[in-house]
């Protein structure tokens, strides 16, 4: 059973945004490697912004822009081959991005990231960031590409929206043959209290008992509970992990603008790839029984 906007897994279509950036074509890479160890198809995409976009004029030149696309896709072919899958739209990066992902059947999105960070990132943002807001489905940021993915880290907030990135995750290590790392955070003011920490515990294990058995004995789950700011938490856990899967969920509109989400502040500072899931706008569910958000593949 499945509830909200469904995707598979393991992905079948990987798009990639594409800009022949180091960070891009390392998200090429990363993607090939998934591609390659779930039977995937691998699209790459090239987003070249209309002429008035970049330059602050009005009246964009279709032509220029065509040209422009066509120079690039020339550029990807030599750095990639021939045998590359890569196509050229006009328009913004983040609408098209999303609305690919959303409208042509991708399961997953792979892009790098630039990490911009202070003034840099106030006046011009992160793409990544903003399509992980806004993306449908799966998006895995990868700065840093692994070949191999031994250890996957679940941060697991206990609240509902939390459970289907955590099934997304089990399913993930299971298939990579993976262990699964099953992390809360206790923030202030509940750290140092033993009956939030055994009450948490207990929580994670009910978590993980709510899985199906053949994901349970096939991801070698743990649990582990860690005290301080979530986002920091994280960071520093996934340090010892191959990639990081967690749910990207949306507070507010002024919460986000101001500190941006658990997800996007992760993003900003952790090195290792990390896989956001959109949480699903659904019905609520027990407790006992996880919201997933794809179906898996046939």
């Amino acid at each position: 059973m499945t509830t909200g906007p469904a995707w598979r897994f393991p992905p079948r279509s990987i798009l990639v945004p594409l800009d022949l950036t180091d960070a891009s074509l390392g998200a090429w890479e990363q993607a090939g490697a998934l591609a390659a160890r779930f039977g995937a198809q691998r699209k790459g995409l090239y987003v070249q912004e209309w002429l008035h976009a970049a330059l602050g004029l009005g009246g964009g030149d279709p032509y220029l822009t065509a040209e422009l696309s066509r120079l690039a896709l020339e550029k990807f072919r030599a750095r990639l081959g021939d045998e590359a899958d890569v196509s050229s739209a006009p328009g913004d990066a983040e609408d098209t991005i999303v609305s690919w992902g959303r409208d042509l059947g991708f399961d997953l999105v792979v892009m790098g990231t630039h990490a911009r960070t202070g003034l840099a990132r106030a006046l011009q943002g992160s793409v990544a960031e903003a399509v992980v807001r806004r993306a449908t489905i799966p998006v895995l940021v990868a700065r840093e590409p692994r070949a191999r993915m031994g250890k996957i880290l679940a941060p697991v907030s206990l609240e509902t929206h939390s459970f289907g990135a955590l099934a997304y995750a089990a399913e993930l290590a299971a298939r990579l043959q993976a262990e699964l790392i099953l992390l809360h955070v206790l923030n202030a003011p509940l750290y140092g209290d033993a009956a939030a920490a055994r009450g948490s515990s207990e929580l994670l294990l009910r978590a993980l008992e709510a899985l199906p058995k053949a994901l349970r004995e096939g991801c070698r789950p743990r649990t582990v509970l860690a005290f301080g700011e979530p986002a920091e938490q994280i960071v520093l856990a996934a340090a010892e992990a191959d990639a990081v899967v967690l749910a990207a969920h949306r507070r507010g509109f002024l919460q986000d603008a101001l500190l941006g989400t658990t997800a996007e502040r992760v993003l900003r500072q952790c090195p290792t790839p990390v896989w956001t899931v959109p949480t699903a706008a659904a019905p609520a569910r027990a407790q006992s029984q996880p919201a997933t958000g794809w179906v898996p593949a046939k």
